[in-house]
This record gives structure tokens, sequence and C-alpha cells, in this order.
């Protein structure tokens, strides 16, 4: 259950991340740096390593959606997490090293997924679907765009956000950080399990994570709980040229 947006911007882009998760799951840990294959990354994580965003010294961001609506036969037991994919893959260097590696992941009781890469040398957005038993790759031009998912529904959640998203679009303000934290925090029509700020009795959206990338540096920005609920983030990271320095929030 999530909802991510990229937003292009004249020297990179700006993407945003709702992440709507069970009350009851256990609360992430705050982005932090590492290196992979000789690459600065940098990710918030669950307790047991994995993640659904990061981003790495080169400029491009990996993130991952649960894919609940498919119609195949049954997927049987979850034995592997897809939090895990998401670290597998950060350490490459662009979308032809990422597509390589993600042929080597071990995705046997993967349940549904789509990961969105968005590679920014490229200027490229490529999309992977993983349906439980095979790989489809798909590209998007580089423009606003906007990807929805949601446990009840992911069509309904796509009607009712893409809906929202295509009116704040009309906004003086749009693609600016304003706006883009704006739409996340919204609530149109109403509070609710479709409402891109997501509110349920059973689920929530538990953290909204911001990514920007300009022509010298990428930074990564960390809110927990719901981002109706606060207005400033919990941390910020930022990587240049392949090295990384954390920082405090102001």
């Amino acid at each position: 259950m999530c909802t991510l947006s990229f937003v292009p911007t004249e020297d990179g882009y700006l993407a945003g991340m709702n992440r709507d998760e069970l009350l009851t799951r256990m609360a992430a840990l705050p982005p932090k740096t590492d290196r992979q294959s000789d690459l600065a990354v940098l990710y918030p994580r669950e307790p047991s390593g994995g993640t659904w965003i990061a981003c790495n010294g080169r400029g491009n961001l990996l993130a991952l959606l649960n894919w609940n609506e498919i119609d195949l036969e049954p997927l049987g037991e979850k034995r592997n997490t897809r939090g895990l994919v998401i670290p597998n893959l950060i350490g490459e260097p662009d979308s032809a090293a990422t597509r390589a590696r993600l042929k080597d992941v071990q995705l046997d009781g993967v349940f549904p997924f789509r990961l969105i890469g968005v590679f920014a040398g490229e200027r490229k957005i490529v999309e992977w679907r993983w349906d439980g038993h095979r790989i489809e790759h798909l590209e998007w031009p580089w423009v606003r765009k906007h990807w929805f998912s949601s446990s009840l529904s992911d069509q309904s959640a796509a009607a009712e956000r893409g809906r929202i998203c295509e009116t704040a679009a009309r906004a003086e303000a749009v693609g600016s950080t304003s706006w883009l934290r704006g739409l996340h925090r919204s609530h149109e029509p109403m509070p609710g399990p479709f409402s891109i700020c997501v509110h349920r009795r059973d689920a929530a959206t538990v953290s909204y994570t911001e990514v920007e990338r300009r022509q010298s540096f990428i930074s990564m920005s960390y809110r927990s709980r719901n981002p109706c609920l606060k207005e400033n983030f919990d941390s910020r990271a930022i990587l240049e040229l392949g090295e990384a320095h954390a920082a405090c929030a102001s």
C-alpha cells in the first residue's frame, strides 16, 4: 500500500512516497548511508534490513509497491520478502546493470510487486513488474507520473488518487517541493482508505520519504508517522559525487 510521485525538474527530479502499512507492523528505521559495489547508497529500512525506497550516489532511485490485483494461478506460501529486492539492486550504476542484476535475484516465493527505477543520467524511468512467475519490463517518458497501490484494491486507489493528482496538477505551484508535500498530505475527497494520506482503522500512511536529485547531489528526507500529523522531517541525508554525509533536519 503506497503512493509514489515523480516530478522532473530543470536539473534533476523530485520524488515523494507515502508508505501505507498495517498499524500492527513494526516501525521502520530512518534512512542511513551505506556502500554497495563502490557506490554510496541511502535508504530507510525495516529491522529485517528490507526497504521500499532507496537512492544512490549516481542520482538513481528505486521504489517498490505491492501489486495486489494479479489474476494468475495461486502463488503458494510467501517464502521471501519483497523488502530485500531493492537492497540487492541499489548498488548498480545504471538501468542496464540493474536489469541484469534483477535477473539474478532469487524471486521464488516473493509475492507480486512493481519496482520503479529512476535513472537520472539516462533520463529514463523503468518499471519492472513481477507477477510471482515472470518479470515484465516497461519504460515511461521523463514526465510527471504517479503510482498507487492498496491492499483493498489497486484499481480503486489508482482511480481515486489519480483524480486528485490530476486536479492538483492544475495548481500554480505544480512541481515544487511544497506542492509535492501538500499532495502527499491530501485527504481529498475525505480521509479514508483511498485518500493519498491513508486513514483506516487497521492501517494508515506510516511515513513520507522525499528524494531530491539536483545536478551535484541527491538528498533523502524522511518523516515518520502519518504526514498530515507533522510538518518537519525527522532526518535528511545527502549524497554528493559518490560521497555521503548525514545531516539532521532543521
